[in-house]
């Protein structure tokens, strides 16, 4: 659906819709453990715990009944099919064309040989990327394991909920105020449809409806984020870029939740988790009376009410998603940065929004791994690639979220065509999502 402006240039007022009833926001996770020094042993702590985390996924399935861990394997006696679960440490291909997927646990090292005539598990293990944990079923003989399965930890198939009261929430990322690709007259077009005075009749009644905004990271464009990015700043300043984002923001009528993660382009520290906004730069944010600020990743429970446990969704920025379009062979050849879907559904078959170490910056959490999707979504809300795309994963939502920003000369040369000012909303009663065109 396309809506067209009716603002005359430089108005900024619209007219307030009408208050509903409360929005419920419960934070089921934000990162905040305080700052303090990482050390190896904190790395170690992180990828032990990560491997806990999943390998306790792995066990319940009934394929790995035989879970052998790799140390007993050099005692040899093991003639019928085995199990084991393992990282991913090394990927190599043999001059016949065969994979070897080289897999550690907390014992030992093995090497697996997938077979290039087992086309199915051959093209899963092509996509394997270093870091993940996955199971591998097959005969071992002569020190190595032969691959007849590869299992991804996954996430399970789930019934959809759905709202008994009619509602929408709507999804934003990228808006990178301060930028002088800003789409300020597209964004105004928003700020009056969301208040009741832009587009048709249904279009009306949906705004009227609206209860949650989500927005997923990158609300201003920073400074200093890319080479030769000042001088395609129009702010140049982090923090008038936040009181920019502020003033707008404010605009949208108070009753409505807004629920904002940072993202790479924001004021924050880059390594993830990204805590979420604090301090002087992001001041304005906070006084927003109805804003709800959370880490990057979070996850947040909306619409619960007496009958209705809510929807948990899932936020996460998507700085990890370059990688995955340039290492994963099947997302690069069915689209990369196009297919935002493929992307998503890949981070939820590993159970992780960043398996592979070099994907993005990590902060390295001892007890924990942040980035592990332990709690699975029924929504799973993203952005960074500038483009909209609306998909499910065995009951799960993929909402990869528009930017509201032109293309820049930096997208220019890495050859991103984004998709700006597109808006999905998300009917919280019966789950179909529109996506609202405010461009031209």
């Amino acid at each position: 659906e396309t809506l067209f402006s009716q603002n005359p240039p430089g108005s900024r007022k619209v007219a307030r819709a009408v208050a509903m009833d409360d929005s419920p926001v419960k934070v089921v996770f934000s990162y905040a453990a305080p700052p303090s020094k990482r050390e190896v042993g904190d790395f170690v702590g992180y990828y032990s715990a990560r491997y806990k985390a999943i390998q306790g996924i792995l066990s319940q399935r009934p394929e790995l009944a035989n879970l052998v861990q790799i140390g007993r394997l050099k005692s040899g006696g093991f003639a019928e099919s085995i199990a084991i679960i393992g990282m991913v440490k090394d990927k190599q291909q043999t001059k016949q064309g065969h994979q070897i997927v080289v897999l550690e646990d907390p014992t030992g090292v093995i090497n697996v040989i997938v077979n290039k005539t087992r086309r199915e598990i051959f093209n899963l293990a092509q996509d394997l990327v270093f870091d993940e944990v996955i199971a591998i079923t097959g005969n071992f003989r002569n020190g190595a394991l032969f691959a007849s399965n590869i299992v991804l930890p996954d996430v399970p198939l789930r019934e959809q909920k759905h709202s008994p009261n009619e509602g929408y929430a709507v999804f934003m990322s990228d808006l990178h105020f301060g930028s002088a690709q800003f789409l300020e007259e597209d964004f105004r077009k928003f700020l009056k449809w969301i208040n009741g005075g832009l587009g048709n009749s249904v279009q009306k009644e949906i705004a009227s409806k609206v209860k949650y905004v989500l927005i997923a990271g990158d609300v201003v464009d920073g400074v200093g984020v890319y080479q030769d990015q000042y001088d395609e700043l129009a702010v140049k300043d982090a923090t008038e870029q936040y009181r920019m984002c502020a003033d707008f923001l404010s605009e949208i009528p108070q009753h409505i939740k807004i629920i904002i993660s940072p993202g790479n382009h924001d004021a924050v520290r880059a390594a993830e988790p990204q805590a979420a906004f604090s301090g002087d730069f992001a001041a304005p944010l906070l006084k927003l009376p109805n804003a709800v600020l959370v880490s990057n990743p979070a996850i947040v429970n909306i619409d619960a009410s007496e009958n209705f446990s809510g929807f948990d969704v899932l936020l996460y920025h998507g700085y990890s998603f370059d990688y995955y379009v340039a290492n994963v062979d099947s997302i690069r050849r069915q689209g990369g940065y196009e297919r935002a879907d493929l992307i998503m559904k890949f981070l939820l078959q590993r159970r992780h929004l960043a398996p592979a170490h070099t994907s993005t910056l990590i902060l390295p959490d001892r007890a924990s791994d942040p980035l592990f999707i332990g709690i699975v979504p029924d929504i799973f809300a993203t952005g960074h690639i500038h483009r909209t795309s609306v998909s499910d994963y065995k009951g799960i939502t993929l909402i990869n979220s528009s930017c509201w920003q032109g293309k820049t000369k930096f997208q220019e040369r890495l050859g991103h065509n984004p998709q700006p000012s597109r808006l999905p909303v998300f009917n919280l009663k019966t789950r179909a999502t529109k996506i609202i065109n405010f461009g031209k």
